[in-house]
């Protein structure tokens, strides 16, 4: 197990299958993290790449995000938004999550996940011991704004955590990390716009009692430069690689077709064997 070096995940909804691509890559050469922290749909594949559910896994990356009930006018009949979050999790999150919770409880793994907690508004990272037995805080760290409702744990409202962080360097250091494998999901030509003047009305609509949020969410662009700028930094140092797509394989963030998906699986795998010594030599392993 790799107990100096953490394993820093970003989200980025579907194009997530980069990150489990690469994750199985870990997985087939032996390699587990004593230290994760993710976001968004990467809370989820990391769950299951820290319990050894790999082909779960690939089935929540690849499968569950192009079942047609998944997202569109099915999702909208049935659960009143854009993605249908309560059927993916009763569908490919809950068979293999209470038995895997148990194995993660009974492990040295330290799993961390930011989520998003609306009733303080203000981001949170949960450990192993906060994950419910339903899985709703995996559930919640999954649902963008405006994609999916508020998931209910304990009293409060959870969002996705990419509200206010998408790679969590600053939370890997104060952990007392100072070395990290970090994946992202987008290519090195990736521009992130602001939001455009509708979706900030709409945002305005729907969460006028969250001024908080807003103003996070307002700021999301500079904020996810000035994380990459931690990332770059760890680079310079040799305290860090950085993992991201080699191309672009035209996986959005709520779109891809299933062969595009696992197109880019297959791609973050290959890119971590394309950089099979550099890896093994910064984690410190000898093969």
């Amino acid at each position: 197990m790799i107990e100096n070096v953490a394993l820093v995940l970003e989200g980025g909804g579907f194009r997530g299958c980069y990150t489990a691509g690469a994750m199985k890559w870990l997985h087939d050469n032996g390699i587990l993290f004593k230290y994760s922290v993710s976001i968004s749909a990467t809370a989820v594949h990391s769950f299951f790449y820290l319990t050894g559910r790999i082909d779960e896994m690939h089935e929540m990356t690849v499968k569950s995000v192009t079942d047609p009930k998944m997202i569109g006018l099915s999702a909208i009949l049935t659960e009143g938004n854009i993605c249908a979050f309560e059927y993916m999790k009763q569908k490919y999150v809950l068979p293999p999550y209470r038995d895997a919770l148990k194995d993660l409880l009974n492990s040295d793994i330290d799993y961390e996940m930011g989520v998003y907690n609306m009733t303080a508004q203000r981001l949170e990272y949960k450990n192993k011991y906060d994950l419910d037995p339903e899985a709703n805080l995996l559930k919640a760290s999954c649902t963008l704004p405006i994609s999916g409702k508020m998931t209910d744990v304990n009293g409060a409202k959870y969002l996705d955590g990419g509200i206010d962080t998408m790679v969590s360097v600053k939370r890997a250091q104060e952990k007392g990390y100072d070395k990290m494998l970090v994946i992202v999901t987008k290519d090195k030509n990736y521009v992130r716009k602001p939001n455009g003047f509708f979706l900030t009305l709409l945002l305005r609509l729907v969460y006028h009692n969250y001024p908080d949020m807003l103003a996070t969410l307002d700021k999301r662009t500079e904020a996810y430069y000035s994380q990459m700028d931690s990332v770059y930094e760890l680079e310079k140092e040799g305290k860090g690689i950085l993992i991201r797509p080699t191309k672009d394989c035209g996986v959005k963030r709520f779109s891809g077709s299933e062969a595009q998906l696992e197109e880019m699986f297959q791609l973050g795998w290959q890119d971590m064997e394309d950089r099979r010594e550099e890896i093994l030599s910064f984690l410190g392993i000898n093969k």
